[in-house]
């Protein structure tokens, strides 16, 4: 795998732990960033200690070249460490997430805080209960739904730029660990490999659109 290579001087925008642990154990990280619409992405400081757990408690089957590739990964990828004001912002927003009983936890409330705050391109995410959650919360004093339009990118849409960049042989990269993303399965039919690539874009499809539909305005075209 090779280190990571950008030409923007600083980080415009964020990736979770969970789109990082799935790209690495998947092995399609360099090929990830090369289809998202920014060119220098960050995640927050605590990825250097919880996505190695995470990788190690549900290992998949490359679990070695995953390691490997996290470790690379780790010491290129920016670290977005938050302000005294952005930590105030994701309390907030995570105490209204709780109040509102909506799944945003406290690691994606402060990735929206600092999305909202720097005014980054874009925030990729794994959590499809996030990105609902993101659509329908009323936000604390001193946050702007508007500066949340348009940047939220779930993790479907990344595979099926990665499909259409990689073609119909990328299914064999999701197929080969079926316990990493249980939609992503089903999405490419992996227990049916009789099914035409017709039908794994419209699974792909059909997910965008279900979060379109309950959330409007937040998905980036």
């Amino acid at each position: 795998m090779s280190a990571p290579s950008w030409g923007c001087p600083m980080t415009n925008a964020a990736m979770d732990n969970d789109v990082l642990l799935k790209a690495v154990s998947y092995g399609i990280f360099d090929s990830l960033l090369a289809v998202l619409p920014a060119c220098k992405y960050g995640v927050l400081g605590t990825a250097r200690f919880v996505v190695p757990k995470y990788l190690k408690r549900r290992p998949p089957r490359r679990y070695e070249q995953a390691r490997a590739e996290l470790e690379q990964v780790l010491a290129h990828l920016d670290v977005l460490e938050p302000t005294a004001g952005e930590v105030a912002l994701a309390a907030a927003l995570e105490f209204e997430a709780q109040r509102q009983q909506l799944s945003l936890h406290g690691g994606e409330c402060t990735l929206l805080a600092i999305l909202h705050e720097r005014g980054l391109l874009n925030f990729l995410t794994g959590d499809k209960a996030a990105i609902l959650a993101i659509g329908r919360i009323a936000l604390p004093g001193g946050m702007e739904r508007s500066r949340f339009e348009r940047k939220i990118i779930c993790f479907e849409r990344a595979i099926l730029a990665l499909l259409d960049r990689e073609g119909d042989a990328f299914r064999q990269v999701i197929c080969a660990e079926p316990e990493v993303d249980m939609a992503l399965r089903l999405s490419f039919s992996c227990s049916s490999p009789g099914v035409s690539s017709a039908s794994w874009r419209e699974g792909l499809q059909s997910e965008i659109r279900h979060l379109n539909e309950q959330v409007p305005n937040l998905l980036i075209d």
